[in-house]
């Protein structure tokens, strides 16, 4: 049976559902010949209990999983055409112009467009369910400036029309969308390139300081919610920014969703830069952002590092510069996103105003290649509890440390500090395989002032290396500071040779219960005990921490090296993470392939370690 993605209106979306993935040819441009065989199950509506997409209150979807566009009855819609388009002659149409046919967004009868964007705007109304749609495949030299839509239920929209590729925006050294504020829009299916800071295209002028592809922020009493970019691209600006003010007239933001999109390729020459960065300082509500089936590939860095120091001249890569940063964040849910070839960091979390600064926080099913690090969540500050309510879940982390972007020979998967509560299991740590690299763990523990309630449960390590003698453990715990009810249980730890299965500091708070570990080291001292100052052997480690720790067989494991190259190359469609890369950047709405997500790829991955 060939499988169809479904996407219930309004409820979470968990792609556990395929069993066998099918063997397809090369040769055939019919994407039907990469469709995923398995038997189809309702995908559960909730995975943390605290968070989910449903709380996002997103529009209604199609089949595919896009939301359906659609112009209210009191709509005005107005298209825009590069080509065919007349200011003077562009009229306004209603929902129900006959002259449009039964479809605003495919209008089958001639229009009349706007030729420019700035002369179209005039006439979309604040507070209006008004529709601005561009022709596909048209280019225009201009940013995008936002109206506000009436409500949740009847947004402005901003889209295209017609059959093609993304209306391209190519907006120079200005920014993609030009608001700081907003509420009750959509904006789908767009491309926005600062095209002239792009060295990868035709048009490159200069790496100079540029704008951000978006930026918003409240302040002053003027919100930002309900707003949702979807199946859009931000290519080569300074960054893209969502982010507050703290003052007296402060409003919250709310339900801010970006999926499917891309962020590629962001960076800057004279500050920090992120693929997309948010501070939520102030912030109370609890369904703040949603990330769901984004890319974001090579953000914050032009060129690897070649100077000395951490300057970003010439868009060099900087340990300051990630895939994305969020710092005090509440109610944030990323979801099925894939985190590519960061400068530093494929997702980097900070709170510095004290306890309970962020909260809410759920990662689930997100795929994370390459970089230096790939989730960073208590960096930048030292205080106790910092962190609440914290859900890493089933992501998988491969080839961390690859491409090195500051030249520093780093393999970090998951630091976790100053948690008050919060669990990190059935994640995948796989595949590092540089033996030039010199600091590696798949999770650490770093209690530097207080952390508690922390469950490390069910995550899988296999083939992490690197120099041999270098700082390489696969779980580590450090810090000195207070540590109480964590545990760290039925985990799988597979050692390729020549690191510590576990380094632990040896301080208490910290229980072991039933892991599994193995390792190729000859001689036998696996672990390593701070305290101690001292290496063990399994029995050693049995008899001063983990009585009931286990040994197992790589055997038990039916395809552990599965990956990316594997995984592309078995839909025959590559044999590289290069070639899976260039099938990320063509996904639209109009090329959707459910087996270049996320929760597809780590679900095959997984099959790899399940009995």
């Amino acid at each position: 049976m060939k499988y169809r993605l479904n996407y219930p209106q309004k409820l979470f979306i968990f792609c556990f559902s395929f069993l066998i993935l099918c063997n397809c040819s090369s040769d055939s441009d019919d994407d039907s010949s990469t469709v995923v065989e398995n038997e189809e199950q309702d995908p559960p509506k909730q995975i943390t209990s605290f968070l989910n997409i449903s709380d996002f209150t997103l529009p209604e979807q199609d089949a595919n999983g896009f939301t359906i566009l659609k112009a209210e009855g009191d709509s005005r819609i107005i298209y825009v055409n590069n080509s065919t388009g007349d200011d003077s002659t562009g009229k306004v149409y209603s929902s129900n112009d006959p002259d449009i046919g039964a479809n605003p967004f495919a209008p089958s009868n001639a229009i009349k467009p706007y030729a420019t964007i700035a002369a179209a705007q005039k006439n979309m109304r604040n507070n209006e369910a008004d529709v601005l749609l561009l022709a596909a495949g048209g280019v225009w030299n201009e940013s995008l400036k936002l109206t506000h839509g009436k409500s949740i239920e009847q947004r402005s929209v901003y889209a295209s029309y017609g059959e093609g590729n993304r209306p391209e925006l190519r907006t120079g050294f200005a920014p993609g969308i030009s608001n700081l504020q907003i509420t009750n829009v959509i904006v789908s299916g767009i491309k926005f390139w600062a095209h002239v800071r792009d060295d990868e295209g035709p048009h490159f002028e200069s790496f100079a300081s540029g704008s951000p592809g978006f930026n918003f922020y409240n302040g002053h009493g003027k919100p930002v919610l309900n707003v949702l970019i979807e199946d859009c691209f931000f290519r080569s600006y300074k960054g893209n920014v969502i982010t507050g003010i703290i003052d007296a007239g402060r409003v919250p933001m709310e339900k801010i969703v970006l999926r499917r999109n891309i962020f590629s390729r962001n960076y800057s020459n004279s500050s920090h830069s992120q693929g997309l960065f948010y501070n939520g300082s102030g912030e109370t509500n609890g369904t703040t952002v949603l990330l769901e089936g984004n890319v974001f590939d090579h953000n914050g860095w032009r060129i690897q590092r070649t100077t000395a120091g951490m300057t970003p001249d010439d868009g060099q890569a900087t340990f300051f510069n990630h895939n994305t940063y969020f710092a005090n964040a509440k109610g944030v849910l990323f979801y099925g996103n894939i985190f590519l070839r960061g400068a530093s960091i494929g997702t980097k979390w900070t709170a510095n105003e004290g306890p309970d600064s962020s909260r809410d926080i759920a990662l689930i099913d997100n795929l994370y290649i390459d970089g230096e690090i790939g989730i960073s969540i208590g960096g930048n500050a030292t205080g106790p509890l910092r962190f609440k309510n914290i859900m890493i879940s089933n992501n998988v982390f491969s080839n961390i440390g690859k491409s090195k972007p500051t030249n520093r020979t780093l393999s970090w998967g998951v630091d976790v500090k100053d948690w008050d509560g919060g669990e990190v299991k059935e994640n995948l740590f796989l595949h590092q395989k540089d033996t030039e690299i010199t600091n590696l763990f798949a999770i650490r523990l770093n209690t530097e002032s207080e952390s508690r309630n922390i469950a490390i449960t069910n995550n899988k390590v296999f083939g992490l290396t690197g120099k041999p003698k270098a700082k390489l453990e696969l779980l580590k715990i450090s810090g000195e500071g207070t540590a109480s009810n964590i545990t760290i249980s039925s985990n799988y730890m597979y050692d390729s040779g020549n690191t510590a299965v576990v380094s632990y500091n040896g301080e208490s708070g910290y229980t072991f219960s039933k892991n599994y570990y193995m390792s190729n080291n000859a001689n036998g001292n696996w672990f390593y005990s701070d305290k101690m100052k001292t290496s063990l052997d399994i029995e050693g480690w049995r008899s001063n921490f983990e009585n009931d720790a286990e040994l197992f067989e790589l055997s038990s494991w039916p395809e552990p090296t599965r990956d990316v190259d594997t995984y592309i190359n078995m839909l025959g469609k590559g044999n590289s993470i290069d070639d899976f890369i260039i099938l990320l950047y063509e996904q639209s709405r109009n090329n959707w392939n459910p087996n270049l997500t996320a929760p597809f790829v780590n679900r095959w991955i997984r099959q790899g370690f399940e009995k």
